[in-house]
Parts: structure tokens; C-alpha cells; sequence
């Protein structure tokens, strides 16, 4: 499940389903094929669409859609999980403790102690609702203990990390 906002209008929310996209819950004659050059083509609603990634930041793609420059905000579900708890925003730059999003099982890790992190930085891999989740960094600070190792599994709310 991903929620795509183009040009900052209402947020559309795509899923597969049986192979097939739909759009906010309905089923949708979407289709898109990759090109070799890296531009999308898709065909939606029998209109033929050229589509090019001109940039790539955390959660924005600026692109190139049949030559009119757009931006776009994606979120995947547990990014959405994460706004929805109000948890996609820190207060502060500076960050004390990685609490676990939701149960999971740690599947990697990819910072040790005495390593420092800016916020952004990929911290480890949480499988949850069998997805793989890019769990990132939410301030600055220097590893002083992780609490958890690859194979755990983790609660809630579950402290993993330290700063």
C-alpha cells in the first residue's frame, strides 16, 4: 500500500490486489511497464502516460509526466502507521532512544554502537504485517546501546536502540 499526493492534491491510496492496482479501494485499469532508459510508461483510464523520475528525496519524487513537471509525496503503510501516531515528526534534532513501531521481528541492523546517525539514516529492518520496514533514524545522535540483534522478535513500544 503506498498514498501518492501530486501537486499537493488529496492523498490517493494504491494497493495491489490479485494482482491488479486499485485506487482508494477500487479496482483500476492501471498498467505500467518500465522502460530501458529508466521512464515509466502507463496507461490509465485508456489514456497512454510518459513518465520520468527527475529527482529523488526521502518521500518526494519530482517528475516528468508527458512533459509537465510535477511533485510527488509518497508514503508506504508504515510511514502512514507512523503519521497517523504522530510519530512522523520529531520535535527536537536530537533523539535518546528507537522504540519499536509496532511487533516485529528484526531481520538486519545496520548501525553499532559508537556509530553517529543524522536523522534520515537507515537504522535497521523490522518485518511487521509481512513487510520489510526501512526503520530510520528520527534525530541526530551516537549509538551508546542497541538492545536488540537480528532474528529478535520485538513489541511495541519495545526500547531497541539508545543515543
Amino acid at each position: 500500500m503506498y498514498k501518492v499526493s501530486v501537486d499537493e492534491q488529496p492523498e490517493i491510496e494504491i494497493t495491489l490486489i490479485n494482482g491488479k492496482y486499485a485506487m482508494n479501494n477500487v479496482p483500476s485499469d492501471l498498467d505500467i511497464v518500465s522502460n530501458s532508459d529508466g521512464s515509466f510508461h502507463v496507461l490509465y483510464n485508456g489514456k497512454s502516460h510518459q513518465i520520468k523520475v527527475s529527482e529523488s528525496q526521502k518521500d518526494t519524487l519530482k517528475l516528468v509526466i508527458n512533459n509537465r513537471k510535477t511533485e510527488t509525496r509518497i508514503k508506504n503503510e508504515l510511514e502512514d502507521l507512523l503519521a497517523k501516531m504522530g510519530m512522523d515528526e520529531v520535535s527536537g534534532s536530537a533523539m535518546n532512544e528507537l522504540k519499536a513501531p509496532m511487533p516485529g521481528m528484526v531481520l538486519k541492523i545496520h548501525v553499532a554502537v559508537g556509530e553517529q546517525v543524522k536523522k534520515g539514516d537507515s537504522l535497521l529492518v523490522l518485518e511487521a504485517m509481512k513487510m520489510e520496514n526501512n526503520i530510520k533514524a528520527l534525530g541526530d545522535g551516537i549509538v551508546s546501546t542497541i538492545r536488540i540483534q537480528a532474528g529478535d522478535k520485538v513489541e511495541k513500544n519495545q526500547v531497541m536502540i539508545l543515543f
